[in-house]
């Protein structure tokens, strides 16, 4: 029961701090876009656009070193996306919203470190992967960016446990699965599993990201498992936190050696260059160079201590060529009359659904509250749930809300073989969520159903799988007659986990 507290408590915290921006509608129109066999870069581009300040920072590291060869200045996004690749943007971009998420929140509990740390692990497992020929190197940096997620999101909500946590590693009486157990009743890796799976992303990036599940992997999915765990592990080692003696260099390095098919003195050349990306991004962000730089220490590992050294001087040579800006103020903007009504809404809805939760409940009344929350608190016109029958061959809509609602009951009465209904079939299958903006952009109109189009007539709308403890029970639909916001998606995305968590506590109860 204590690994369901720290969930309950970890969703808690981030309702109140706020839905995460690396998880916005921006992002995920990227990865659409950037997916797509069908769009072009100035498609790309133009999604990247949308947010401004993430255009300003593509465009400044696409005037790196790391992909400006040229020399000439690259002022334009749609000329960055050709010279980056549609892969390497959507991945940047998540990075860039991952930091920016996260950086200035807890400035006590060392969430910069890790995230220093999960983009240095994403960039070692890229360029080991790419030795190692690996077809689908964007994905094995998804993983390693995403490894350390649960570690991450625990410092970031629950930073007294975490320093407490950190307190009894130091003291190393105890190994660091042990007092994660201890403490949280479950792993990091749980909970990391636990918010990518909710958050979309592919089922096999989520299982890479723990040993147990990754023994149903083979081929990619199998050695991104191999290289992010392998450099998370050597990363520890680098940067001193095995208190515990858990890790020996020589072995780690054997290891990676072995998944990347490379000799292990090959290692030092990829380990430098996934340096030398992160100090670009620090430079980028402001980030003190002190976190990306390995402590200088004495071991019974000389090879151990020669790599921390070369790294060390590296990057601090690289702070007194380059010193960090100052972070730039951030312009805090008014919410509207009606943003803050509807802000107050959505506080009154999670109370509401918290207190259903803790208390003893049903299924439907959960699924319900969370259909009407997003209905009344977001600008989102139309919502249901619609159930996944016992075959898995039908899907029915169960609960509506909004104006117009009949349309959606109307419409969700789908046999898979009916036709329009194969694209919501294949969205839980791959448990993706599918956001899109503006369904009359070009593009939509051609791949999405003719008859969802003709029947629901949605300009903006968004579908998730609904999944507990890995059963899909169905999906959550919400959509408007206007374009669909980042705040409007963060507001959907809330409450579908809110939704989760309550259905996940509820089979525990019984």
């Amino acid at each position: 029961m204590k690994y369901q507290d720290t969930l309950n408590a970890i969703y808690a915290q981030l309702d109140r701090l706020g839905d995460l921006p690396v998880f916005s509608a921006t992002v995920n129109r990227i990865r659409q876009v950037s997916s797509s066999r069908q769009s072009d870069a100035m498609a790309l581009a133009m999604a990247v656009m949308k947010d401004a300040n993430l255009s300003i920072k593509l465009l400044k590291i696409a005037n790196t070193s790391s992909y400006n060869r040229s020399g000439g200045q690259i002022s334009a996004v749609s000329r960055a996306v050709v010279l980056i690749g549609f892969e390497r943007i959507h991945n940047l971009c998540v990075t860039l919203k991952l930091i920016e998420s996260f950086r200035d929140e807890q400035p006590g509990t060392g969430v910069e470190q890790l995230l220093i740390s999960a983009f240095l692990n994403a960039s070692l497992a890229r360029e080991l992967a790419a030795a190692a020929g690996a077809l689908d190197i964007e994905e094995t940096y998804i993983c390693g960016l995403l490894y350390g997620l649960g570690e991450i999101i625990v410092a970031f909500t629950l930073p007294d446990t975490y320093s407490e946590m950190l307190r009894l590693r130091e003291r190393a009486k105890d190994s660091w699965p042990r007092i994660q157990l201890q403490q949280l009743g479950g792993h990091f890796s749980d909970i990391g599993q636990d918010l990518a799976q909710s958050w979309g992303f592919p089922k096999s990036v989520v299982q890479a990201m723990d040993p147990l599940t990754a023994d149903q992997l083979r081929g990619s999915g199998r050695l991104n498992h191999r290289l992010a765990a392998g450099c998370h592990d050597l990363l520890e080692l680098l940067y001193c936190r095995d208190t515990a003696g858990e890790l020996e260099y020589g072995n780690l390095m054997g290891d990676l050696a072995d998944a990347a098919r490379q000799p292990v003195e090959a290692l030092d050349r990829h380990i430098s260059e996934a340096f030398r990306q992160v100090c670009d991004l620090a430079d980028e962000y402001g980030l003190q160079h002190r976190l990306v730089s390995p402590q200088l220490s004495l071991s019974d590992d000389p090879a151990r201590d020669e790599m921390t050294r070369k790294l060390a001087y590296y990057v601090r040579s690289r702070e007194a060529r380059n010193p960090a800006p100052l972070p730039e103020e951030p312009v805090e903007e008014k919410p509207s009359v009606n943003q803050t009504r509807l802000m107050e809404r959505q506080l009154h809805h999670l109370q509401r659904m918290n207190e259903m939760i803790a208390a003893p409940t049903s299924a439907g009344s959960i699924l319900e509250a969370a259909v009407s929350a997003i209905a009344e608190a977001s600008a989102l016109e139309r919502v249901a749930f619609c159930q996944l029958g016992v075959n898995g061959q039908e899907l029915k809509a169960r609960i509506t809300a909004g104006d117009g609602q009949e349309v959606l009951k109307a419409f969700f009465q789908l046999h898979r073989q009916m036709p329009g209904a194969l694209l919501f079939f294949r969205i839980l299958e791959k448990r993706m969520t599918l956001l899109v903006p503006d369904s009359e952009e070009p593009g939509w109109q051609e791949r999405l159903p003719e008859p969802f189009l003709q029947g629901v007539e949605p300009k903006g709308f968004i579908v998730a799988p609904l999944v507990v403890k890995d059963r899909v029970l169905g999906l959550m639909y919400a959509d408007k007659g206007e374009v669909v916001e980042d705040q409007e998606f963060k507001v959907f995305n809330q409450f579908l986990m809110q939704a989760r968590l309550g259905l996940e506590m509820l089979q525990s109860r019984h």
